[in-house]
């Protein structure tokens, strides 16, 4: 089933330090090959419709079954696909598979394909561009902590991305 253009989504952000690391890393990036600005973020869940204060609501319900979460960086990788263009794989392990799950259920979400990755630039370019701006980023840390998670609201079709609420955890 095709998602509208217009959708919330779950994101995970990270803690100052890491969050100010990688935006820097991303406006380098897109400084030189000239992106859309979107907040540097690890999508989770995606694709869901509603009312904004039941969807905070959902969200405030689904903090108290998580748990604090770690994710493992493991490579800047890219895709042929504008959304997933230039960006930091994320090792798909257990415990980010059972978080997902758990979100999923509440926001009653297909679940299809999980790449979990972290995109520093959208849009298309040659692969021979996007190998030499990887060649030229600095080595990635291993381990990142998740601090909060967010119900954003994305526009597609403007290639617009807004914050709604952001949650610790």
């Amino acid at each position: 089933m095709k998602r509208p253009s217009v959708f919330y989504s779950i994101w995970a952000v990270f803690n100052n330090t890491q969050q100010k690391l990688l935006e820097n890393l991303k406006k380098k990036i897109n400084k030189e090959l000239k992106g859309p600005f979107f907040p540097v973020h690890m999508t989770i869940s995606a694709g869901f419709l509603g009312e904004e204060e039941k969807l905070i609501n959902k969200m405030q319900l689904t903090l108290k079954k998580l748990d604090k979460f770690n994710i493992e960086l493991e490579k800047y990788d890219y895709k042929k696909t504008f959304f997933q263009s230039l960006y930091i794989k994320v090792k798909k392990n257990n415990e980010l598979v059972s978080q997902k799950k758990i979100i999923d259920k509440v926001f009653n979400c297909q679940t299809g394909l999980f790449s979990p990755h972290i995109s520093l630039f959208y849009g298309c370019k040659n692969n021979n561009i996007k190998n030499e701006v990887i060649s030229s980023l600095p080595s990635l840390q291993k381990i990142i902590k998740i601090k909060s998670l967010c119900l954003a609201i994305n526009d597609e079709k403007k290639l617009k991305w807004e914050i709604i609420k952001k949650f610790q955890i």
